[in-house]
């Protein structure tokens, strides 16, 4: 099975950026379907981080709020969990891990502060997942605008670096570098202007 993304051919990344997931297989074999779409998924990023960088660290920084929102969330849950027990102190210091003062605030006002903060926590997390899934939903290409929108890359660094560049023979790694290259290189001329 394909792992590194030096090991398939841009023709082969194209399709799989495609979704057929089947060029990953070397030599017949079988996997499960899962494996093979954690194994693309990872291969994707892989090209994206060399060709844009900066685009990946946004995109990390959106996964890492998107666990921060499912623990705070949780945390609220456990400490909902724990008022119903009694365990206020406990409630107050998770409470205070959060940066949430505690201190001069009644059982009853604790109780109270978790429910506001437990449902802010909630309508935030809906917002914010209604928001990716729009962004999401309008980066959904078809294979066709997909192997499209390759070509018509494909053609213009042919242009830009006067170079042959074919698919079936060069490398998805080797050819995410010449992409980010090139995107370096325009960025700089354009700075000089």
């Amino acid at each position: 099975m394909i792992e590194r993304l030096n090991q398939i051919t841009l023709n082969d990344f194209i399709e799989l950026s495609c979704g057929n997931y089947a060029c990953l297989l070397s030599d017949c074999k079988s996997m499960s379907e899962s494996t093979l779409k954690e194994m693309a998924s990872k291969l994707l990023v892989e090209y994206r981080s060399i060709v844009n960088p900066s685009s990946m660290k946004v995109m990390v920084m959106d996964k890492e709020d998107m666990l921060k929102e499912r623990a705070k969330l949780l945390s609220l849950r456990i400490c909902q969990a724990l008022v119903s027990l009694g365990f206020y102190d406990d409630v107050r210091q998770v409470l205070g891990q959060l940066n949430v003062d505690t201190r001069n605030m009644s059982d009853e006002q604790v109780t109270s502060k978790i429910d506001y903060l437990l449902h802010s926590a909630i309508f935030e997390q809906k917002r914010n997942e209604e928001r990716r899934s729009e962004e999401h939903k309008g980066n959904k290409a078809t294979p066709e605008q997909i192997r499209s929108s390759f070509d018509t890359e494909i053609a213009f660094l042919m242009t830009y670096f006067k170079m042959n560049i074919d698919p079936r023979i060069i490398n998805a790694a080797v050819y995410a570098n010449i992409v980010h290259q090139a995107e370096v290189d325009i960025s700089i001329r354009k700075r000089r202007t």
